[in-house]
């Protein structure tokens, strides 16, 4: 894959009323493989096609199998998740994805012209294996009457330097390409072992992709000439690959010769009016530290604490799919607790308003 070391500019980010396009938590599946066939025909759990590949001959990649896509206890906040296994040798790749995105895309409400993906993912153990693994928004350009697929936005992880990028189809100079993009001015190397929650868009309209790993810093985006607009969405895919081997590079890239384990959860799939990736901002926008949630994974009840002089009016409560499930009303109070006890366990949304503000944030019910 082509690299390109630009600059990201920082984009300011507010946010519409948005629409759940696609979303999966993994909590209803069953443990276990999530298909019975790898070669992306049959239809697994959850609706998902899995797709394995050794890669083309020669190759020292055994291990092409439905085991590759497991459902596993350890997902994140402790509940289940998505478990990716890659090829164990010099080429391959694994490629998951549900059908049906193309279909809400092109029943979206008119005016959100902007797609977003986020996940959570877990790093896995410090590793030799060279992969590029992570979650991807697909879609379909017409060159002249042919339709194209691009990624219009979407993240690599690249499992032995652990450092994450972006990945993009843009306008490179006078070249059109899949470019991976760097995410700051020096590489974002993350910690193993660990789960992060990052988020990604792609705006139909103008073209501009933009990234955020943190939700306490503005996302990350291309300059206006490299942005490629007019590129529908139809899939998300979660994909890894094996990075090939390059005896020409400094310094050489040897063949890959072992294995990587990258676990998933929680995504999903908006379209909006306007971004709010990883939900930290609104209209309005209200900073995150001024309002907190506690405890955080609950079992019965959720305290919200405002800071300094902010008030609490409103909160509502809702799924990942978007289903509205609780609002109440507050009389400017400085705290309050909602009673979650009857709520199913999973991963919610809770939208905080105080006065013309509001600020979204995620707590998981045990």
């Amino acid at each position: 894959m082509k690299k390109i070391l630009l600059t990201l500019a920082l984009a300011a980010s507010t946010i519409a009323f948005s629409q759940t396009l696609q979303s999966e938590n993994f909590n209803t599946l069953t443990i276990g493989n999530v298909g019975t066939d790898f070669a992306g025909t049959a239809v697994g759990q959850g609706g998902f096609l899995t797709s394995a590949s050794n890669g083309t001959a020669p190759t020292t990649s055994n291990n092409a199998a439905v085991t590759n896509f497991q459902i596993i206890a350890a997902g994140n906040n402790n509940t289940k998740g998505l478990q990716f296994i890659s090829p164990n040798g010099d080429k391959g790749s694994r490629v998951m994805a549900k059908p049906g995105l193309d279909v809400a895309w092109t029943g979206r409400t008119a005016g959100n012209e902007i797609i977003e993906l986020e996940y959570d993912f877990f790093t896995g153990p410090i590793t030799d294996s060279r992969t590029q693994v992570g979650m991807r928004i697909l879609g379909t350009e017409l060159v002249g009457t042919t339709p194209t697929t691009r990624t219009v936005s979407g993240f690599v992880y690249t499992t032995n330097t652990r450092v994450l990028q972006g990945v993009a189809y843009i306008l490179n100079g006078a070249a059109y390409g899949t470019f991976l993009i760097n995410l700051g001015a020096t590489p974002i190397v993350l910690e193993a072992n660990t789960w992060y929650t990052i988020g990604c868009s792609y705006n139909v309209t103008t073209g501009e992709a933009t990234w955020r790993t943190d939700s306490n810093s503005l996302p990350s985006a291309m300059p206006a000439a490299n942005w490629v607009p007019g590129i529908s969405p139809i899939q998300v895919n979660i994909q890894q690959v094996v990075v090939g081997a390059n005896a020409t590079a400094v310094p050489p890239v040897p063949a890959n010769v072992a294995t990587s384990t990258i676990s998933f959860d929680n995504y999903i799939v908006r379209a909006v009016a306007t971004s709010n990736l990883l939900g930290n901002t609104d209209i309005a926008p209200l900073s995150s530290e001024a309002i907190s949630i506690y405890p955080n994974p609950t079992t019965d009840v959720l305290n919200i604490k405002s800071a300094g002089s902010q008030t609490i009016n409103a909160v509502q409560i809702t799924d990942l799919n978007g289903r509205q499930i609780f609002t109440k009303t507050f009389s400017n109070v400085a705290d309050a607790q909602i009673n979650v006890n009857d709520l199913a366990s999973g991963m919610y949304l809770i939208n905080i308003t105080s006065g013309d503000k509001s600020v979204t944030k995620k707590f998981l019910k045990q």
